[in-house]
């Protein structure tokens, strides 16, 4: 049945959710750990505490990509394309700092339990046609700290975020890419709430940031 299911595709890992104003140049960092711990804690000790350099947060942890079903190359692809794509004023040049991300929440569940039933009830047999099987629902909560390029901390953000992705034949995913999917409908979501948050600030932002330099200037460059 799921050989005919669905499969991620480019625009997925994008939107068209524009920050009005938009802020200097902020490279990306992500708190590896507290996704990792949220999509398989069990890698946690293995991937991050083993293999961690320089801190808990990494522009892209490569040695994890391979072993988290894709979920957290997901996180790195997609809150990039926000910044990049979004918010910052240029894709070129030195950055004038950092955007740092972090899961403070995550919370996982299958909803669509009569679907369930209704499927064991009849061998199946609907679900091959396209009747789901279940939902996979991700709620969540992340925070983005904005950090100048002395590493003083700026601002702060955090936002909720809900996604959902059906589990079924032709219409919807497969288990896994059902949960990627939600994963990154969930970010996007708790992004659109943080740039509706930040953007009154942007003004104030792009004066400190700028104040402070670029990374480069800043490192003796």
């Amino acid at each position: 049945m799921t050989g005919a299911c669905r499969t991620l595709q480019v625009r997925d890992f994008h939107t068209r959710d524009i920050l009005p104003n938009r802020l200097p140049k902020l490279a990306l960092l992500v708190h590896e750990r507290s996704f990792l711990e949220a999509f398989d804690i069990a890698l946690t000790r293995e991937v991050v505490i083993n293999n961690m350099v320089g801190g808990p947060y990494a522009p892209a942890p490569w040695v994890a990509y391979g072993v988290t079903d894709q979920a957290l190359q997901d996180v790195f692809n997609v809150l990039g394309n926000e910044l990049e794509e979004n918010m910052n004023q240029s894709a070129t040049g030195q950055p004038f700092g950092h955007a740092k991300f972090k899961l403070l929440q995550y919370q996982r569940r299958n909803s669509g339990w009569g679907w369930t039933i209704a499927s064991a009830g009849t061998l199946m047999i609907p679900n091959l046609f396209g009747m789901p099987l279940r939902t996979n629902r991700v709620e969540l909560e992340l925070q983005m700290e904005i950090e100048d390029a002395k590493g003083q901390t700026v601002v702060r953000y955090t936002a909720p975020g809900v996604g959902k992705a059906r589990v079924a034949a032709y219409h919807g995913y497969d288990n896994t890419n059902a949960v990627r999917k939600a994963n990154l409908l969930a970010l996007q979501d708790a992004m659109s709430v943080i740039k509706q948050q930040l953007n009154s600030n942007v003004s104030t932002l792009n004066s400190q940031l700028e104040t402070a330099g670029t990374i480069e200037k800043q490192s003796g460059k």
